[in-house]
């Protein structure tokens, strides 16, 4: 049997269904061996390396398994390094297989070849290795399949030489996956005291209370302490980790709020530093303590020194301080809480009088009668620039883990990360996408035909890159013309329809609804309604 066949063994025996590939004559052992063999992974066949990666990226995030992609040499490797970046970023236990040119080519100048292949993916991966004897080919495999798994979790890549897909391999070790830290008692005892002192806390939650099914251990710790919750910002959102019905729920965390900077201790639970544009630019209230909860012992600190800190998974963490913190202190914190809850429903009361559904189909209006119609249930993926922030001020989330979103500026993520969250979770997927998205992202039309997949793609079609612009009127006021912006002139829901795509095309908030309201099922493949709004920017 060749190595080429027991590497689909060893996937299955990871747990590995999918495998998302793109691929070239550098994987022809590996197409071989699918010809011939028997159970393994299922390969999804793309036809972009970034469909690839996203797709793995999306699949691995609702799954919690690893999702892998098997991309062609370094070309392939570099179409997939903008999505391999936005994995990263959401800490996502995505597996790069590379296929390069046999060793005896290697050391020569030839086509699609690289001297420095790892070192390209480097800064985007926390493991990279290149095989170097066949024998050791499966135990390579393993090993860069468990570095995914090691918390704090990160993408990892291996290289493998196509004459060693041909040779007798060696044997695969156990599977082993990655083990989660505890956190320090004296650490859960200091930030205890901490969160005991505090008469005005407020709390953040973070991605990775979504990420370990910690929901309601977050909720437990907020009503023993009578806090209010906040969801992480627009800048830092991977998933969606609190539900908006529950009566501590307080909105999207916005650091210049000017109510946060009275708080006495802010709470960053399972999320890292938040994400700044400059240094010039507060990323949290100035001067308020903080205790940051964290899987990465390099978070805590990274910018601001934090009165206190846990390191440890996020679901023992958050049941530590449960546990640790006096629950007859909640009362005393009722005023401020209440403040806060006035402080966000009269927020809401203003967003609504600026948003109103009558006014002019601007994108803030499409994206509020997409949550009134959507309700809290819908699995959601958004990469819509600047669409996604109006839609997250309106949103409702009442079901856990169901909404993912890319903070890495990688345009075009969530075409392909749609496509794996549908084959992960096999029902209907609502990919919230911008018409610049959709330009990064076409190829992943063919694969969501091919297989039948669940999406719905609604694409805010507003004729240019809307974020560009936005960037030039806070940097030089309004102006008559925005240079390098416009992208109009696609026909969207043609596109769709010449992949096989069911489409239509809306202008206004009604005909939005009545095309919402079709609700086709999981066996009904790939949708795509194209909203139509005008170049109105509210944010």
């Amino acid at each position: 049997m060749t190595a080429a066949a027991r590497l689909l063994e060893t996937l299955a025996q990871w747990g590995v269904e999918h495998v998302f590939c793109c691929p070239g004559t550098t994987e022809i052992p590996v197409l071989e061996a699918l010809a011939t063999s028997r159970g393994g992974p299922e390969f999804v066949l793309t036809t972009h390396e970034a469909i690839s990666v996203s797709m793995a990226d999306g699949y691995a995030r609702a799954s919690g398994r690893i999702g892998v992609a098997y991309l062609h040499t370094n070309v392939g490797v570099a179409n997939g390094l903008a999505h391999l970046y936005a994995a990263q970023v959401a800490r996502s236990s995505v597996a790069i297989l590379a296929g390069i040119k046999g060793t005896a080519t290697l050391p020569h100048r030839a086509l699609t070849t690289s001297p420095r292949l790892l070192e390209t993916a480097a800064p985007y991966v926390g493991y990279s290795w290149q095989n170097l004897r066949a024998e050791d080919l499966l135990e390579d495999i393993s090993r860069t399949l468990w570095h995914t798994t090691v918390v704090p979790e990160q993408p990892a890549i291996l290289a493998i030489p196509q004459d060693h897909l041909t040779a007798e391999p060696g044997v695969a070790p156990p599977v082993r996956w990655g083990a989660r830290q505890g956190p320090a008692a004296e650490a859960v005892r200091h930030a205890s005291a901490l969160l005991d002192a505090a008469r005005r806390p407020v709390v953040v939650a973070g991605s990775d209370v979504a990420r370990r099914g910690a929901t309601g251990d977050l909720a437990g710790l907020a009503e023993r302490l009578g806090a209010p919750v906040f969801v992480e910002s627009r800048r830092d959102l991977e998933r969606w980790s609190f539900r908006t019905d529950h009566p501590l729920y307080a909105g999207l965390f916005e650091p210049r709020a000017p109510l946060l900077e009275e708080a006495d201790l802010l709470v960053l639970a399972g999320m890292p530093t938040p994400v700044e544009f400059s240094a010039e630019v507060a990323a949290l209230p100035p001067g308020v303590p903080i205790l940051h909860l964290s899987e990465d012992a390099a978070e805590p600190g990274r910018r601001y020194v934090p009165a206190g800190a846990v390191v440890g998974d996020t679901a023992a963490v958050l049941r530590g301080l449960t546990e640790g913190v006096r629950p007859e202190c909640a009362p005393s914190r009722s005023e401020w809480l209440a403040r806060v809850r006035k402080d966000s429903e009269d927020l809401r009361a203003r967003w609504e009088a600026e948003v109103c559904l009558a006014g002019e189909f601007s994108a803030a209006v499409a994206m509020r009668t997409v949550a009134d119609v959507i309700g809290g249930e819908r699995l959601l993926v958004l990469d819509a620039v600047t669409s996604t922030l109006p839609l997250l001020r309106f949103l409702q989330r009442t079901r856990e883990d169901s909404l993912f979103a890319t903070a890495s500026g990688s345009l075009g993520w969530g075409m392909g990360a749609a496509a794996g969250v549908a084959m992960a979770r096999r029902e209907r997927v609502l990919a919230v996408v911008g018409d610049g998205v959709v330009q990064f992202g076409v190829p992943a039309f063919w694969t969501v035909v091919r297989h039948r997949l669940p999406v719905t793609y609604l694409v805010v079609n507003n004729g240019r890159y809307q974020a560009v612009v936005a960037g030039m009127r806070k940097s030089g006021g309004e102006r008559e013309e925005y240079p390098l912006t416009d992208i109009s002139g696609v026909e969207i829901s043609a596109l769709a329809t010449a992949f096989g795509i069911q489409a239509t095309t809306v202008d206004g908030a009604e005909e939005l609804r009545a095309a919402l309201a079709e609700d086709p099922g999981p066996e009904d493949g790939p949708r795509l309604i194209e909203i139509r709004v005008n170049g109105q920017l509210r944010q």
